[in-house]
């Protein structure tokens, strides 16, 4: 189950990169007129949204990997050499 979650955390890092770079791309491009900037904003908006998506899926998958590591530390009995 770990090794899952993991490579799900490695899947949604590829798409992030991949969202990042169309942002940075629509950012760069030229506007003319108000209707393509409100376009180009609209775009930029939807895609700092699946950014933050993204972010949050991440953290969360992290932290069910912290739990379920932790579990698996108190079924085998670990101790803690600093307690």
């Amino acid at each position: 189950m770990i090794k899952q979650i993991e490579r799900q955390v490695r899947e949604l890092q590829r798409e992030l990169m991949e969202v990042q770079n169309d942002r940075d791309s629509i950012r760069l491009q030229p506007c003319w007129g108000d209707a393509e900037i409100r376009q180009k904003d609209e775009s930029l908006d939807g895609l700092e949204k699946r950014i933050d998506a993204i972010h949050e899926k991440i953290r969360e998958l992290e932290r069910r990997r912290r739990e379920m590591m932790s579990e698996a530390l108190k079924k085998a009995g670990y101790e803690s050499p600093f307690t």
